[in-house]
């Protein structure tokens, strides 16, 4: 059994804390130039500690850069944005590693040396040649136009927020009490969806209904960070969650690429689908929250009251078991993120079967999933369990999440008939 290792992080207070996660995958036994760089480029988010939609971003449109380069030499697929002309025999090898590096440095200049040592490693493994070089030549082109496009995608901009009162609207929460993050992330360009509104949210549960009722009498019980109602393992799963879900998807991804033994071109539009159908939901699901501007648990529960509902009671000294996120509660990105990537996994893979761990070594957390849906159900649970979602925010999240990966699947990179 070998070991592939990533990190992954936990969002602490405004801060994000770097943990090392390890997978353990049964069988592996070798991996490729593009399930190289989806770990370097991880790690290279995280070590430049970027917010989640950030994250999401530079990692689409390094997949971007890599599937177009790899595509312009297998020429099996539909372009996705970027059509260069490649000579016959062009190295895949070196065109995917190119891609990948030129695209990062590009993002975060900051680490170029560290990339720079990356892809010297990545090109001693190649024989010298034309070969060689003509690869290179197409993945610097492709990275570099792929950049271009996404210049100006929205990513840079900046948008006012001010709070309001009443019920279900959205108020800072503690310990932090911050301003909400990235409330212009909802302008950014989605990589394959045609709008963020493409998908909409049917919205949240009004706080005088009956289904706000259930919603919050479930998560005030079981979500709270003294709750008796909670299992040790619920628990566990909740505190394994909390950091980001790029990581972990990615990593199943490169179980599922190694077990079905995916070649070079088939991991680059695998990696595209994923990191930019991730992408699109975060872009989609910021639409979503900072339309709706619903309040988060912890500030409902404790303000019960302007709800006018009686179904509810208030708690002024209710607490989540995780820190709450720093912007507003419907829909969960976590949900729509995990929804749209196990769909694309598993129309890869083929099967739901999944044979996969993950283990955050710092908090000794550790998760063995069998079942893709598994990771998908246990994800929007976490965020119940852990206090900071509602399960109307879960639901709808991860149907809309369904729905984006279906579109992309279908829309993008399709076989090209000859």
């Amino acid at each position: 059994m070998k070991h592939i290792n990533t990190n992954n992080q936990r969002a602490v207070g405004l801060g994000i804390l770097i943990i090392t996660a390890t997978v353990a995958l049964p069988g592996v036994t070798c991996a490729d130039v593009v399930t190289d760089w989806n770990q370097t480029a991880l790690r290279a988010t995280e070590i430049a500690a970027m917010p989640l939609p950030l994250q999401t971003r530079v990692m689409a449109i390094v997949h971007a850069a890599v599937y177009d380069a790899v595509n312009a030499i297998d020429r099996r697929h539909a372009v996705y944005a970027v059509t260069v002309t490649a000579p016959t025999g062009a190295s895949m090898e070196s065109a995917a590693a190119t891609a990948a590096h030129d695209a990062l440095t590009g993002l975060l200049p900051l680490q170029q040396a560290a990339l720079d040592a990356a892809l010297k490693t990545s090109l001693a493994q190649i024989p010298d040649g034309q070969a060689k070089s003509d690869g290179m030549r197409i993945g610097g082109e492709v990275a570099e136009k792929i950049l271009a496009l996404r210049k100006t995608d929205g990513a840079a901009g900046k948008a006012e927020y001010s709070f309001n009162s009443g019920a279900g609207v959205y108020q800072a929460t503690p310990p932090m009490n911050a301003s909400p993050v990235v409330p212009h992330w909802r302008s950014v360009k989605p990589f394959m969806m045609q709008s963020a509104t493409q998908f909409p949210f049917a919205g949240p549960a009004e706080p005088a209904s009956a289904a706000f009722a259930k919603d919050f009498n479930e998560i005030k019980s079981i979500g709270g960070k003294t709750s008796s109602k909670r299992t040790n393992e619920q628990t566990a799963i909740a505190i394994h969650w909390s950091g980001s879900e790029i990581p972990p998807l990615n990593t199943v991804a490169r179980a599922v690429s190694i077990e079905r033994k995916l070649g070079i071109a088939d991991n680059a539009r695998l990696f595209a689908y994923l990191n930019m159908t991730m992408a699109d939901t975060l872009i989609a699901v910021f639409e979503s929250k900072y339309t709706f501007n619903a309040w988060r648990p912890v500030t409902a529960i404790r303000s019960a009251d302007l709800a006018l509902n009686k179904g509810i009671q208030a708690d002024a000294t209710w607490e989540p078991l995780i820190v709450t996120p720093p912007h507003p509660e419907y829909g969960c990105a976590h949900c729509i993120a995990t929804s749209a990537g196990v769909a694309v996994i598993r129309k890869f893979s083929g099967s739901d079967k999944i044979a996969a761990s993950y283990v955050y070594p710092t908090l000794g957390v550790l998760r063995t999933w069998t079942s893709l849906s598994q990771i998908e159900k246990e994800v929007g649970d976490a965020r119940v369990w852990g206090g900071v979602h509602f399960r109307t925010a879960v639901d709808h999240g991860t149907q809309v999440g369904r729905q984006i990966a279906e579109y992309g699947l279908n829309a993008y990179m399709q076989l090209v008939n000859k």
